[in-house]
């Protein structure tokens, strides 16, 4: 056989069903052994989608997405999808084309040294510089982007290595259970010894909890503990909003109400958090003393002084912690995110544009319990981030690591292949939504059924937000729209706009019962953003 046909039978040995990318020179060869295996290549519009669809199919499966581009443009295309991937921490293996060896020493059409470009935003990057390797590196490669933390890794294979022989007989390697280190030590730990002495401890839950299927043992030790929690962006859904130990999500650009809570504590538990999910300059301004409790060593920042950690599988070290941790319950916190409750739990106007958390509250309301909706980067990911409300992990995600626009459409696109019973929605603003929607098409043609709600204002809202506030002021952040319903039908799609067609509510009914993708153009007014700045400014002044 080939060696490419040998890669082919790697990735059937890892587990691999789709792989996401597009077709190039490069790769033929490739792309012909995969067409005759039972693994489904979803041809995309663009690598950086291809990229992004392969993080979200690794992240919710459990299992490394896979993306394939060619050399040269297509590989320095996918390279921002691969980027977002490593630094959310979900598991991808990038697969790219690459011109032959035998030219490779010398300037030459569209090569650059695809393994030096990628090692910086991935955990591994090598390539196969022979077919008789293929097995260690392809198992290599997965390997590592499984590891914690997850994240991408990548492989270049040049075209001759590709079409070149191999030795059918030689093993392909199986793929391994992953081994965690047991935390032995964690009832006689300085991690117990430092609660104790804390009078006001605080809990910020992070991703990693979600990732490390440690939810119901994380719940168990905070109602044993008893502190106030609050969720990072991408950790919402570690504990339902409404538990009496909520203290909902930090994040927003200004310190919002809950802040409060954290400036008043002695101690704050990091659980499964990482500093990539929101800088903690911005949460822990007096340097309080933190504990890091996760499945990797803590990074080194001066607002993030660790006195103690526990590294290890999350669920055996929080359920090991709950049989001896103190109960630490502390009253007078509940004020301040009783504030931040009552502006979620508020009634807003539904005149048009919207306000923000009016479509908030009609997006959770729509998707109920069960829906998943894939935030985009942009004004209305604050929002959400502040009042979705959620009950358990994986109903809202928002990239909050790379936070890169043209998540949303190419994430909700590989959910709903995971989970074609869910209501899957992206929700997107027109800034994000034009820079990567051509892949519409891609869920247009796989009979996808998607609902895409756009917030229209015209301007990049969050760049806005951020100018108002620093100098009073917003300079290049306008641009004018296509007319999007038009849009989604030229690709095929269904079409509403809110207004034109109905209410929000009476889209998304209709956007739900479509046996296909659906575009909503929802214009929002987001002179909210301002006032709540305003609001948060003035509190308790």
């Amino acid at each position: 056989m080939n060696a490419a046909e040998r890669f082919v039978q790697c990735l059937e040995a890892e587990g691999v069903t789709h792989i996401f990318g597009v077709p190039g020179e490069e790769n033929i060869t490739l792309l012909e052994a995969i067409s005759k295996s039972d693994i489904t290549f979803i041809t995309t519009r663009h690598e950086t989608n291809a990229a992004f669809m392969a993080s979200m199919f690794g992240r919710l499966s459990g299992r490394p997405g896979v993306c394939l581009s060619t050399l040269g443009p297509g590989a320095t295309n996918m390279m921002t999808g691969i980027a977002s991937a490593t630094m959310d921490h979900s598991p991808v293996v990038a697969i790219t084309g690459q011109g032959a060896t035998w030219r490779q020493h010398k300037a030459s059409h569209q090569m650059f040294d695809l393994v030096e470009m990628y090692r910086p935003i991935t955990k591994s990057s090598t390539s196969i510089a022979s077919g008789e390797i293929i097995s260690e590196v392809v198992r290599q490669a997965f390997a590592q982007a499984a590891s914690e933390k997850p994240g991408a890794t990548h492989l270049s294979f040049p075209e001759d290595i590709a079409k070149s022989d191999v030795d059918a007989k030689t093993p392909v390697l199986r793929d391994s259970a992953p081994t965690f280190l047991h935390p032995t030590s964690v009832k006689d730990s300085a991690v117990l010894r430092q609660i104790e002495q804390a009078t006001k401890p605080v809990v910020i839950a992070g991703f990693g909890i979600n990732r490390s299927g440690a939810t119901d043992a994380f719940r168990l030790f905070v109602e044993r503990l008893g502190a106030p929690v609050v969720e990072t962006m991408m950790g919402k859904g570690t504990i339902s909003s409404s538990h009496q130990l909520a203290a909902h999500t930090i994040g927003l650009p200004n310190a919002d109400y809950n802040q409060r809570i954290l400036d008043q504590s002695d101690l704050i538990i990091a659980i499964g958090y990482d500093i990539t999910e929101l800088p903690p300059s911005k949460w822990n301004p007096n340097r309080t003393p933190v504990l890091h409790i996760d499945t990797n060593q803590h990074e080194i920042d001066q607002f993030y002084p660790v006195v103690a950690n526990l590294i290890g599988s999350l669920p055996d070290t929080l359920q090991l912690l709950s049989e001896d941790v103190p109960n630490r319950a502390w009253t007078g916190w509940q004020q301040d995110r009783d504030r931040l409750r009552q502006e979620i739990q508020a009634t807003y106007s539904m005149a048009l544009p919207l306000h923000p958390q009016s479509i908030v509250r009609e997006l959770e309301q729509a998707t109920g319990e069960d829906g998943m909706i894939f935030s985009d980067v942009g004004a209305h990911k604050v929002w959400l981030g502040r009042h979705f409300q959620t009950t358990r992990p994986n109903q809202l995600f928002i990239s909050n690591g790379f936070s890169s626009m043209g998540y949303g459409l190419s994430s909700a696109i590989a959910a709903k292949l995971l989970y074609p019973e869910r209501r899957v929605l992206c929700a997107s603003g027109d800034g994000a939504f034009l820079m990567n929607g051509q892949d519409l098409e891609t869920a247009v043609r796989l009979k996808l059924p998607i609902v895409v709600i756009i917030w229209r204002d015209g301007t990049y809202g969050l760049i806005e937000w951020k100018q108002q506030q620093a100098y009073g002021r917003a300079p290049y952040i306008e641009f004018d729209n296509p007319d999007l319903v038009q849009l989604a039908v030229a690709f095929g799609a269904l079409g509403l706009r809110v207004g034109e067609h109905g209410t929000l509510s009476a889209c998304l009914e209709q956007a739900f019962t479509s046996d296909g993708p659906v575009l909503i153009d929802c214009p929002v007014d987001y002179r909210e953003n301002l006032k709540l700045s305003d609001r948060l400014r003035t509190y308790g002044g």
